[in-house]
């Protein structure tokens, strides 16, 4: 098992997507919905707060919002409020960090997600050394015997086919230096292949044909960003079960009702 030696910077910034208020859900984003009557949010934060390999968690969320769930500051060492987009609030979250400290940035649309599965994708970081970045992703087949219904955007590899995971590690000093690569990655991250086409035209003609392994990725990855970056298989699905649609909100509370 880890040791506790690793900061969380839980995003819950944004607005609600429209599909939801739609459905007439009125809360503040995503992170604050309801799921099988708790809040989103709150699962999360509990997951995190009852990993082992947590050192302390810090939640990126507008402090108005917070104020309305007693839990969430509870459950966090700090509340920041968000930037003005996605990478802006991850800087954000890392302010005050020392450069050497590892972090681990986690989406707050996770609501299976369980303290054993923060600390198992930890201890296939502390497998990695040296690293600078860690990206987790899930295997399609373990993903699916566990829960088949939940939808996912999948790329197929060598190795075989898989999703990405709602949990990265990032070395505290490494994240200015990546910026505008990570406001790439991010603007592509639902599409494999924009994804690809970061990388190379070759790299994105190879990935449609599945022809494309981890280590070719990674290689061109720590390439574009000078740093030592990683895939880091995740053995747990839970990190990989998102919220992005109201369907996919009533997927999770059937999961959960069993």
């Amino acid at each position: 098992m880890s040791e506790r030696s690793f900061a969380v910077v839980a995003l819950a910034g944004g607005l609600l997507e429209s599909d939801f208020r739609r459905a007439g859900y009125d809360v503040p984003n995503k992170a604050y919905l309801p799921v099988d009557g708790e809040v989103m949010l709150v699962r999360v934060l509990r997951a995190l707060r009852g990993a082992r390999s947590v050192t302390q968690v810090r939640c990126v969320t507008q402090a108005r919002a917070a104020a309305t769930e007693p839990q969430v500051a509870a459950l966090c060492d700090a509340v920041i409020e968000p930037g003005y987009d996605l990478i802006s609030s991850v800087i954000a979250g890392f302010e005050g960090l020392g450069d050497e400290e590892r972090v681990l940035v986690v989406a707050t649309d996770l609501p299976l997600l369980t303290p054993a599965a923060v600390d198992h994708f930890t201890e296939r970081i502390e497998q990695i050394v040296p690293l600078d970045i860690g990206y987790g992703f899930v295997e399609r087949r373990l993903h699916e015997r566990r829960y088949p219904n939940v939808r996912h955007t999948w790329v197929r590899l060598r190795e075989g086919t898989f999703c990405g995971a709602g949990i990265s590690m990032i070395r505290a000093g490494s994240v200015r230096r990546v910026e505008t690569v990570l406001r790439e990655f991010v603007a592509a991250r639902k599409s494999p292949a924009k994804m690809a086409s970061l990388f190379s035209p070759l790299l994105a003609l190879k990935i449609l044909f599945g022809q494309v392994g981890v280590a070719e990725l990674e290689h061109r990855a720590s390439e574009l960003t000078g740093l030592v970056c990683r895939g880091v298989i995740c053995p747990d699905p839970e990190v990989a079960v998102n919220i992005d649609r109201l369907q996919d909100l009533k997927t999770v509370e059937a999961i959960l009702r069993g």
